[in-house]
């Protein structure tokens, strides 16, 4: 996809799931890791993924704080694909600028296989 997306991913420290902040990095830096806003973690770690439906314009230096939709163009980008995701409702924060709002969020658990649980 081509798209700005705010982005999260949770990931498993023993019997316990750390979510992440959000931000706008998702990559792959090496084989076999994923990176997002908190920093690069091996696959076998990442619980789930999740995409905000929404694009942040605005917030900062007096300009006014928009949330601009960009759920449809999100979904066509996902046609054809074999991911599996849950459309889910959530809330998130960006310190300084906004907290809790509510937010629909494309979730994808697992999405490079089993977490490792060992």
């Amino acid at each position: 996809m081509k798209l700005s997306c705010w982005v999260r991913v949770a990931w498993r420290d023993d019997d316990l799931t750390e979510e992440g902040d959000w931000g706008m990095l998702l990559t792959i830096p090496v084989d076999g890791y994923l990176e997002g806003p908190s920093g690069p973690m091996p696959f076998r770690d990442v619980e789930w993924v999740e995409v905000s439906t929404n694009h942040i314009k605005g917030g900062k230096a007096g300009r006014t704080l928009e949330f601009i939709d960009i759920k449809d163009e999100i979904l066509s980008g996902l046609i054809g694909t074999q991911l599996g995701w849950d459309l889910r409702e959530s809330t998130w924060s960006k310190h300084r600028i906004f907290e809790d709002e509510p937010v629909q969020v494309l979730r994808f658990m697992n999405p490079f296989g089993p977490v490792s649980r060992t």
